[in-house]
């Protein structure tokens, strides 16, 4: 009976506890170094920046430098004062707040000739460290859960505990355990791209992005006026060059949505005159996986924020944990 215990104990917090991971280091470009006519979006495509991560630029002395902008700066390539830059050849930038982050080079046309740039979006985690502990930083990844089916979850095991008393021993370490191991669903979201201002010339649509919880299943939905813009789906290579793929793949409905069916780097221009390159009319965004995947025809409308949920999933898995610690006391 005490092997059993302790097994039952075991398997439960193997079950509840998040993976955890371990601080990493990103040296920008890898073996390439920091340099000029570099895709730097492909290579930031697929990698997970977290709070606590840190951002190595290597380059030779006095070739380049590293100046920190905003969205508006890395579309535009406006340098920041000289004193601001790194310039040590090996600079090393610490990510100790979620959101995006947005660097150029300061030397000559670098950043507006040959592309010599980066944005990356970070991660939050659930306890962040100070910056002065980012080697040793633990983060937990993030879980995406939506309002409703957490009530749901919190309901049946309420709805558990009141009727645990009747079932047999066994039963209760078995539901204990599903209680707080039932997987939450993800709710689909709708992100009018631009919000009230829609898909049009001279807006910072990377301070639009800044922030959101793009997630498979969601729904992006460009509008603007018939013929006066089109939504085109290019590469980093074709986003930062505002390369336009040919005229019959462009989006021209003046309500065009497009479903995020796929995690990784999504990249969309307007192919209208030189929107583009001369006003900025181009949308880059980062789609996280998410546990379970909602069928795109079943996307309903935003649900609360991002911390409102977490503060709901925090308290979720609180009350889980209490509910299992206490009927594991009631079947031993």
């Amino acid at each position: 009976m005490a092997l059993l215990r302790y097994y039952v104990v075991f398997a439960f917090i193997s079950t509840i506890f998040p993976v955890i991971t371990l601080a990493k280091d990103f040296v920008v470009g890898d073996e390439k170094v920091l340099t000029i006519n570099f895709d730097y979006q492909a290579w930031a495509q697929g990698k997970d920046f977290r709070v606590g991560d840190k951002l190595v630029f290597n380059y030779p002395v006095g070739a380049h430098t590293v100046l920190k902008v905003n969205g508006t700066g890395f579309q535009n390539c406006i340098k920041p004062p000289a004193n601001e830059a790194l310039t040590s050849g090996n600079d090393e930038i610490i990510l100790a707040t979620p959101g995006r982050k947005w660097y150029i080079c300061g030397v000559g046309k670098h950043c507006e000739i040959a592309g010599q740039k980066l944005f990356i979006t970070v991660q939050p985690q659930s306890s962040s460290p100070s910056p002065a502990m980012a080697p040793s930083t633990m983060h937990m990844q993030s879980m995406p859960y939506s309002s409703k089916a957490i009530k749901d979850t919190v309901n049946y095991q309420l709805f558990f505990v009141s009727n645990s008393m009747a079932l047999h021993r066994s039963y209760l370490v078995v539901l204990a355990l599903i209680s707080t191991t039932i997987p939450v669903m993800t709710l689909a979201k709708e992100f009018v791209v631009g919000d009230g201002n829609g898909w049009t010339t001279n807006f910072d649509y990377q301070a639009w992005a800044q922030g959101k919880d793009f997630r498979v299943g969601d729904k992006l939905v460009f509008s603007y006026p018939i013929g006066a813009h089109t939504v085109l789906k290019v590469n980093g290579t074709g986003f930062q060059n505002c390369i336009k793929p040919p005229a019959t793949e462009a989006l021209t409905s003046g309500s065009d949505k497009i479903v995020l069916a796929t995690p990784g780097r999504k990249w969309y221009i307007c192919g209208v005159g030189t929107h583009c390159e001369t006003t900025g009319q181009k949308l880059f965004i980062t789609v996280q996986p998410q546990s379970s995947s909602v069928s795109p025809a079943m996307a309903p409308s935003p649900v609360q924020s991002n911390m409102a949920v977490k503060d709901t999933v925090n308290y979720q898995l609180f009350f889980g944990v209490m509910v299992t610690v206490v009927t594991l006391a009631l079947a031993f």
